[in-house]
């Protein structure tokens, strides 16, 4: 189905799939026309251009519940509680190259996905991005 480019203004529909000879995927001929040409697509992709490698670290809740400290809640202490997975490092992950000049604690939007600052790890050769504040999804949405 078609989709549009994110911020391009253009939609993009695939015509044509070629494949190997064990029917995999090798390459997409695609048709790109202004999005004022046809009709809006139901889903738009975000996209960079010209990406840099990144790495993300998506922190989520430290503790399961909302009171660790609460032996009722919590008969085991705080310290049972805590969420194994509040922690996931993407370590390529694709970013604009407007990010290259990014100072320590800088903060960016990084759009659907949430708020990030630069991390003390990033180094001249790598920059690293924690994940401060994430957006909800809309419930409402279908």
């Amino acid at each position: 189905q078609p989709v549009g480019l994110r911020y391009a203004n253009v939609v993009i529909e695939v015509k044509k799939v070629i494949e190997d000879k064990e029917g995999n995927p090798v390459e997409l001929l695609a048709e790109c026309r202004p999005l004022n040409e046809v009709e809006k697509p139901k889903g738009f992709i975000h996209w960079v251009s010209e990406p840099v490698v990144v790495e993300v670290r998506l922190y989520e809740r430290l503790f399961r519940h909302k009171a660790p400290e609460d032996p009722n809640e919590v008969p085991g202490g705080f310290l049972s509680d805590c969420n194994l997975d509040s922690i996931r490092v993407i370590p390529i992950a694709l970013a604009d190259k407007h990010l290259l000049g990014a100072k320590l604690y800088d903060k960016f939007q990084f759009e659907r996905v949430g708020f990030f600052s630069v991390d003390p790890d990033t180094t001249c050769d790598r920059l690293v991005f924690n994940r401060t504040v994430s957006l909800k999804e809309d419930t409402a949405k279908n």
